[in-house]
């Protein structure tokens, strides 16, 4: 654990308590773990092992899995064998060098490393008590955030700051940034950014918030449960980048803690998860490759969650306490069925900003790196309303630039699409025929692309236009029919 006095306080009347309390190691009896017998020094292994608990060593478990870790004031972290051994050796060594009649601290000091491969064994360690689950988290209606002064609740209508003591449940000690938080109607350069990155298109801009308080809110529903994906704006898939999908990524994490992973080279593996930490609220797959699988998140995505640590158990984190998605790339994710689509909700990103022309250009400096406090605490203040957006709205959708034909082009061709503008709706076409002038006009498809095939690109095409599709059999000739969808009625016209 720290220990650095990070004195907490709210105001100017406030309570002032200590989040990581320099200890004072003082020798009690009830501290006491060594004894004499037959004039030798030995070990009571019971009373050590109450000697960490007394000072918040425990188990918790994930899943099968279960990690050691440290309790006090309500914050836990994560500690490994040779962090339980340094609190012990520091722990001898505060103590009196002489601690009693014919007994020293360096006389205990070196009993315990004597028997270092017995008393920080796994299997002795392991009975440590459990730590309970009573994290604090957030709910379906309100979120919380933690700060070194404060933490905060927040709720659709209001958001306020609140001491430490007031905590009634554990966090991670990861979830604490480090810094202050003040509450400030101020805005922060991200609020223009969003404008930049939307055109100052209010809808656009509405849901790219909407869309940043749903990251931001970890409570999961299992009726709306989404990736949410950054996506560049123009057609012509993987020409653009820059756009500012990264460093809305990276605004993210400075809010919530993320686990950042390179999507260009990403490969779905029995270990490809294994950086997960406990409390990580979302996993990042930046930019992602034209052929990214996201079939292979379905899972991920609405339900619990499976992750594999090299020789360790698996590790099965239950969807509510499951980090959310978020995915950003150059390219269109493909799949149009049911199951890829209502797990996605798509933020389509203008090439305002671009390799040529980035933030750090408009704004003068950059993001992060060259704020001050009032920056940070405007920031937070801002990205804390756009989960308040969120938690009054839901997901705001709004009517995607190019979205459908950067899914026509991804699925299938861009002759195709050009070729499928000529055909005429209402009538029935021939499904060899229409193939074989596909393939006279562009011959360089005649080898890849078969009749099923291009049967299945029709179909996609009438889906993404918002078009019926029908097809019948008279002997040998199978035909089809494209008809517009006016009204909620098919108009065969």
């Amino acid at each position: 654990m720290k220990n650095t006095e990070d004195k907490l306080f709210n105001g100017e009347d406030t309570e002032v308590i200590v989040l990581y309390p320099d200890e004072e190691q003082e020798f009690t009896a009830a501290e006491k773990f060594w004894f004499i017998e037959n004039d030798k020094l030995k070990i009571n292994n019971q009373k050590f092992l109450a000697l960490l608990e007394k000072r918040g060593f425990r188990k918790y478990y994930l899943g099968k899995e279960y990690l050691f870790v440290q309790v006090e004031n309500n914050i836990v972290i994560e500690v490994q064998t040779v962090h339980i051994k340094d609190f012990v050796t520091d722990y001898i060594k505060s103590l009196d060098e002489e601690i009693e009649e014919g007994i020293s601290s360096n006389d205990i000091l070196g009993k315990i490393i004597n028997q270092a491969p017995s008393l920080f064994s796994k299997g002795n360690l392991e009975f440590l008590p459990n730590l309970n689950e009573n994290f604090k988290r957030d709910t379906r209606n309100d979120s919380y955030f933690y700060y070194q002064n404060c933490f905060v609740k927040v709720t659709k209508d209001r958001y306020t700051t609140h001491n430490y003591n007031e905590l009634d449940g554990y966090i991670w000690e990861k979830q604490i940034h480090n810094r202050d938080f003040y509450i400030s109607e101020k805005d922060s350069e991200f609020k223009l950014l969003f404008s930049r990155i939307c055109r100052g298109n209010e809808k656009r801009i509405n849901s790219l918030i909407s869309a940043n308080g749903y990251l931001l809110h970890g409570y999961k529903d299992p009726a709306n449960a989404k990736a949410i994906i950054f996506m560049d704006e123009k057609p012509d898939d993987g020409a653009n980048g820059g756009s500012g999908k990264s460093l809305l990524g990276i605004a993210i994490s400075k809010i919530r803690s993320s686990l950042r992973l390179t999507g260009k080279n990403f490969k779905f593996e029995q270990f490809s998860l294994q950086s997960y930490e406990p409390g990580t609220n979302i996993i990042e797959f930046n930019d992602l490759s034209r052929n990214f699988q996201f079939e292979m998140l379905f899972t991920t995505i609405t339900d619990n969650m499976m992750i594999e640590k090299k020789y360790k158990d698996q590790l099965i984190i239950p969807f509510e306490h499951s980090p959310k998605i978020l995915l950003s790339t150059n390219y269109t994710i493909k799949g149009i069925g049911e199951s890829s689509l209502r797990r996605q909700f798509i933020v389509e990103f203008s090439d305002h900003y671009h390799l040529n022309h980035c933030p750090e250009d408009e704004f003068g400096r950059r993001f992060f790196d060259d704020w001050i406090e009032e920056d940070w605490n405007n920031f937070d203040n801002f990205m804390i309303r756009c989960l308040q957006y969120y938690l009054k709205n839901g997901l705001v959708e709004y009517e995607r630039i190019n979205l459908k034909m950067k899914n026509l082009v991804a699925n299938t061709a861009e002759e195709f699409i050009d070729f499928m503008e000529e055909i005429k709706l209402g009538e029935w076409h021939n499904k060899k025929i229409i193939h074989q002038k596909f393939v006279e006009a562009y011959p360089h498809f005649s080898k890849n692309i078969h009749q099923k095939t291009f049967t299945s690109w029709i179909k996609t095409y009438a889906k993404l236009n918002g078009m019926k599709y029908m097809d019948k059999k008279s002997g040998d000739e199978r035909s089809f029919i494209l008809s517009k969808i006016e009204n909620g009625r098919m108009d065969e016209r």
